[in-house]
């Protein structure tokens, strides 16, 4: 497991062993944190080579719906581009925050992502959001997991 650099709010982390990044949301973020934890996630990918994703926004009070048309129109679309193939992500909810996506009909359903470079998953638990990737977006080969 290798610690990325990250500011407060966002802890960052490579798990080699699954071939997974790993961003934890530490407290609801301002906009422009969000953005830039977007990003800093991505530049990590993008070194490793990661397109497997593990968002936990559990911490987070809510989600910022302020950010929801630059990740759309702005974050989203460098995905494929930068990563070279198709990227999966793996969203952690709170349960409140999870049944407030599910009933909001102003935003996109899941299976708007199913054509596009990248998917996108959310759960409650880190181990189904863990089989999840595995089904979806399994390990590349010749990677061996290290016990």
């Amino acid at each position: 497991m290798d610690k990325l650099l990250s500011p407060d709010y966002l802890d960052l982390t490579y798990r080699a062993d699954l071939d997974l990044l790993v961003g934890r949301w530490m407290r609801n973020p301002a906009l422009a944190e969000m953005q830039q934890g977007y990003n800093l996630m991505l530049n990590a990918a993008t070194t490793c080579g990661c397109m497997r994703w593990l968002i936990d926004a559990r911490r987070r009070d809510h989600t910022n719906q302020n950010g929801i048309p630059w990740m759309m129109e702005v974050f989203y679309p460098q995905l494929a581009s930068r990563l070279q193939g198709r990227v999966h992500l793996a969203f952690l909810l709170a349960p409140v925050h999870l049944q407030a996506l599910e009933a909001d009909t102003s935003l996109l359903p899941l299976s708007y992502f199913d054509t596009l470079p990248y998917q996108i998953g959310r759960f409650l638990e880190e181990q189904a959001a863990i089989t999840w990737l595995d089904s979806h977006c399994p390990m590349r080969k010749g990677e061996m997991v290290r016990l």
